[in-house]
């Protein structure tokens, strides 16, 4: 079993990645065909979002909000993986990456 140290660096969420690709055989994946599943995984985000603010608006028990939250954050690890494995491919160090961008936006004004 693949295991990440609580508290790891975002590399070692990158190797994570890589090492879980390859052991489910994955890494045959193309770049753009982990684009097009990233974005099936993008749509069932937002739908358990939606599903999510939902149940919340309507007051419903925190239990059925619980279990909504709990789809949320699976969806997003979800994109997340996704994003790690096109970082991947592209050998991109998504923290310093991170890091740049930014830097860069802080240095923005947005109107």
């Amino acid at each position: 079993m693949i295991e990440l140290p609580s508290g790891a660096p975002l590399k070692a969420y990158q190797d994570y990645i890589q090492a879980l690709e390859t052991q489910q055989g994955w890494l045959d994946v193309d770049l753009v065909h982990n684009c097009f599943l990233m974005g099936e995984e993008v749509g069932e985000l937002f739908k358990s979002i939606r599903r999510y603010n939902r149940y919340f608006e309507e007051g419903q028990p925190e239990t059925v909000q619980s279990e909504r939250k709990t789809q949320v954050a699976e969806e997003i690890v979800d994109v997340l993986n996704y994003l790690l494995a096109i970082a991947n491919r592209l050998d991109i160090d998504v923290e310093q990456a991170f890091r740049d961008k930014n830097a860069k936006n802080q240095t923005r004004t947005w109107s």
